[in-house]
């Protein structure tokens, strides 16, 4: 399957579904530090049993590989089911 062809640099917003967590919340704010960034997790949506809760963070992205490792390394997250 062809990726998409992007043009960096671009604004990209990550929307990560997670466990409702104390450690997967710090899992993804380190992850996000990690790289670089100083961007904060604005939590949105949580699950009707309120087990899982959405996480949006929107940053500004330079390359392709600053993307591929970023969306990488927050799937890996402990805790992450779902990364859009």
């Amino acid at each position: 399957m062809k990726r998409p062809e992007l043009e960096f640099p671009l604004h990209w917003e990550f929307k990560i579904i997670a466990v409702r967590t104390d450690e997967a919340f710090a899992a993804i704010c380190e992850v996000i530090r990690s790289h670089g960034f100083e961007e904060k997790l604005a939590a949105s949506n949580v699950s009707r049993n309120g087990s899982y809760v959405t996480y949006t963070v929107r940053m500004r992205l330079e390359t392709r590989e600053v993307l591929d490792s970023l969306s990488r390394a927050l799937a890996a997250c402990e805790g992450v089911k779902y990364l859009l």
